[in-house]
């Protein structure tokens, strides 16, 4: 590209006005299905009982674009508004034509399911039922799809947010300390598409509670793209913050992701941390050891993991004949016939002899693995989403990642319906004075 037609992308996307309040408005319920004022937004389909609209929010179908994407056989419609007011009967999925949208049509179709000229629309188009202000500002932000930019990027630059642990700031020895050296790197070789990778870096409080919060006042300050970093100790708190406010996360720390239906689309997981450990120790027991014991200490990860386990099975009858044992050392060990051990909590390297010892052990060794596999994922979505980046497209980019390798043992995969890049932990047996690791 031109050094004059660069200047030019530069001047447009700069001059691009920001979202009016009504717009802002708007796009919470295009994006969320939710109501800004606090009011009840209601879907259907096909007649069926009305459900919450934050279970089928637009974008869902349409995308953040409005460009749609076929799925299940349905393709919906491009609803940007360009495409809406064509000044002539576009052909429409299905071979249906139809004059151009108003304003008032648009919400027509969106509350009543049916188009300018009368037809019915699909069926899997859902019937909101909203109030007058929101059905405006729905319209208004529709009228801006595509036009639209993400915070935190610009024609020259892309903001990365970095959330590390208390006391690892960027300056302090840490493994997200090796980012600054990666995306230097990054940066050296031209960037992405012309783009530096800036790193803008936020050390989270020690108190896990106060966490959420800081984040939102850093995401709302920052003018940042997406996030990659630590979650640890309060993984749906973080979870919930990059889902109001729209930020694509990958968590490069997690212990417990936030996996739990509705599906949170804005944060991508390495692994299943130690849930994921813990729920193979669970299948694999299930049917061996009906009488099991956890046996934790009080506090920290530990007690964390029995809140998980307690949770998550049911403690059989009759003497323990197993324990799920999540303290790092092994005294009093000896008294239970079987241990069932997440690697993640325990560094032993040797085990009370005549004790069957099962190990999940962890997918990934060392921070400094996740560290460098969080930035090549980061990396290659960006390549993915292309010159006109977006969250959307960043979010589909890593939507479409099958068996991607990276510096980890096993390759990561994603989806639509898929946040776990590495799903599944394996069983090994070990006995007595046979190291672990």
């Amino acid at each position: 590209m031109s050094r004059f037609l660069f200047l030019l992308l530069t001047v447009a996307l700069s001059a691009q006005p920001r979202l009016t309040p009504e717009e802002e408005r708007g796009r919470q319920i295009y994006e969320k299905g939710t109501s800004p004022s606090g009011g009840i937004i209601e879907a259907s389909i096909a007649g069926d009982a009305r459900v919450p609209g934050s279970v089928l929010p637009c974008v869902n179908c349409h995308g953040a674009d409005g460009a749609g994407r076929a799925e299940g056989g349905v393709v919906p419609s491009v609803i940007n508004w360009n495409a809406l007011t064509k000044p002539y009967a576009a052909p429409q999925p299905g071979g249906r034509t139809h004059p151009p949208y108003s304003e008032r049509l648009l919400t027509r179709a969106v509350t009543m399911g049916t188009d300018p000229a009368g037809n019915s629309l699909n069926a899997a188009m859902p019937r909101f039922r909203l109030s007058l202000a929101d059905a405006s500002d729905l319209v208004a932000y529709v009228k801006r799809l595509g036009d639209a930019i993400d915070p935190g990027v610009t024609a020259e630059t892309v903001r990365l947010g970095v959330l590390t642990a208390p006391r690892q700031a960027v300056r302090a020895a840490g493994p997200f300390n090796e980012l600054l050296a990666y995306f230097a790197r990054v940066n050296a070789g031209g960037g992405i598409f012309g783009r530096r990778v800036e790193l803008s870096f936020l050390e989270l409080p020690v108190d896990a509670s106060l966490r959420a919060g800081a984040v939102r006042e850093f995401l709302g300050a920052g003018q940042v793209f997406a996030v990659v970093g630590d979650f640890t100790g309060a993984e749906s708190e973080l979870a919930a913050a990059m889902r109001d406010t729209a930020t694509p996360a990958i968590a490069a720390f997690a212990p417990f992701p936030a996996t739990a239906s509705p599906l949170n689309r804005y944060v991508f997981y390495l692994n299943g941390g130690l849930a994921g450990e813990l729920q193979a120790l669970v299948d694999f027991a299930a049917k061996r050891f009906p009488a099991t014991e956890i046996v934790a200490s009080d506090t920290g990860i530990s007690a964390d993991a029995a809140k998980w386990l307690a949770g998550n099975i049911r403690i059989g009858d009759g003497a323990p004949g197993a324990a799920y044992w999540l303290r790092p050392e092994l005294q009093g060990a000896e008294r239970f016939p079987v241990l069932l051990i997440p690697g993640s909590l325990c560094d032993c390297t040797s085990f009370p002899r005549d004790t069957k010892v099962f190990v999940a052990p962890p997918q990934i060794a060392s921070a400094r693995d996740r560290v460098f596999a969080s930035a090549a994922i980061v990396t290659e979505a960006f390549r993915l989403a292309g010159r006109d980046l977006s969250r959307a497209g960043f979010i589909a980019a890593l939507e479409s990642f099958r068996d991607v390798r990276t510096n980890l043992q096993g390759p990561i995969s994603f989806g639509p319906s898929r946040r776990v890049g590495m799903d599944g932990s394996g069983i090994h047996p070990v006995s007595g004075s046979i190291p672990m690791k």
